[in-house]
């Protein structure tokens, strides 16, 4: 039997400090099995061509087009999916608005809205900071958050993070890599990336918070043709 979650979750003092330390956190469990599949039909639903794009951009990576890939096997990202009627529950879920208020406070909105959908062979996303897409401010009034729908992990192309790479309070300069897709950019300064990464391999319904300046990336997924997908729900406040 499902248990059904509160509408609220209340930052712990450690919590808090976490973030204010290393720059995201981590909550497990955040969102409900039942939220994460509807979430998870409605994108094949986008994938089939049955609904309405609407104002969101469906994303394809160029490298599974010319292996001859369709449907979910082609398509990585959702783009702007708060202007759909069903992702925008995502992005006014009151458990995710709860913890958003508690970090940055109670006036918010979205800026950016995902559907991140990384099939077998998916290109890597190199190291970055959300902040070089952002023309506003300040850094501190703006947070970021991803949620898991599947189980993610180093084979499948997790997120990962440079911890307290925010502290440094630089937006590095960000080059278009080709070698990983061409809308990604990414930092090239091995100073900056040399740190060891901490690799957030993640259940469905864990959800990641995280600072604008943080340093972080994903890696490629090489689970082979078949396997399980990484896919997950992305959102920024301001």
């Amino acid at each position: 039997m499902l248990t059904e979650l509160p509408n609220t979750y209340l930052l712990s003092e450690e919590q808090r400090q976490f973030y204010m330390d290393n720059g995201y956190l981590v909550i497990k469990g955040l969102f409900d099995f039942a939220t994460l599949y509807n979430y998870k039909q409605r994108f094949l639903q986008f994938c089939k061509g049955i609904v309405d794009r609407g104002s969101i951009l469906v994303v394809k990576e160029a490298s599974l087009k010319a292996k001859g890939m369709t449907g979910e096997e082609l398509i990585n990202k959702l783009q702007d999916i708060h202007y759909d009627d069903v992702f925008m529950t995502y992005t006014e879920h009151p458990r995710l608005i709860d913890v958003v208020t508690q970090f940055i406070g109670p006036d918010i909105r979205v800026m950016n809205s995902m559907f991140i959908n990384k099939p077998s062979g998916s290109t890597r996303h190199p190291p970055h900071q959300d902040m070089f897409y952002f023309p506003f401010g300040p850094a501190e009034k703006i947070i970021a958050a991803w949620t898991a729908i599947d189980d993610v992990n180093v084979e499948n192309g997790c997120l990962y993070v440079l911890p307290q790479s925010h502290k440094r309070n630089i937006l590095y300069p960000h080059e278009n890599i080709a070698a990983a897709n061409n809308m990604y950019h990414g930092i090239v300064d091995p100073a900056v990336t040399s740190q060891p990464p901490v690799q957030l391999e993640m259940s469905p319904g864990d959800t990641v918070f995280f600072h604008p300046l943080l340093v972080h990336g994903s890696g490629a997924n090489t689970s082979g043709y078949g396997s399980r997908p990484a896919r997950g729900c992305s959102r920024t406040k301001r």
